[in-house]
């Protein structure tokens, strides 16, 4: 049963690399602004969705991709801070977003790849063992 489990859950968080591959490729995901798009030319795009990459290099590719992201959504936390500042919108209830869109998209992508994280760490630590 423990095995059926561990089967589900690395599964579970191949599943959830894909779709956060297929989100960095969809919006044009860049580091930064002089960085390359990711996209098939990469290694870590290919470590995310080729089928026979090994679950090792899928939890190092979502590691330096969710290293990066996380970057990219903080400066998109200031520019929506300060645009909100700017434009002091009606939020009655202090509960709207004070973030890009594209920000509020990649705080999405580094929720799937940190639950692919936890899943695969958990997974290849209990390999090791």
């Amino acid at each position: 049963m423990m095995f059926e489990t561990q089967t589900a859950a690395v599964s579970q968080a191949r599943d959830l690399t894909r779709r956060a591959a297929q989100w960095l490729d969809l919006i044009d995901f860049r580091a930064h602004a002089a960085a390359e798009t990711f996209s098939p030319s990469m290694s870590t795009y290919h470590d995310m969705l080729d089928p026979a990459a090994t679950d090792a290099a899928r939890l190092a590719a979502c590691r330096g991709m969710h290293q990066q992201v996380c970057r990219r959504v903080e400066a998109e936390r200031l520019e929506g801070e300060a645009t909100h500042a700017r434009q002091r919108p009606i939020d009655p209830y202090g509960l709207r977003w004070r973030i890009t869109r594209d920000g509020a998209t990649l705080e999405t992508i580094a929720c799937l790849l940190s639950a692919a994280i936890e899943v695969f760490e958990g997974h290849l630590d209990e390999a090791a063992a």
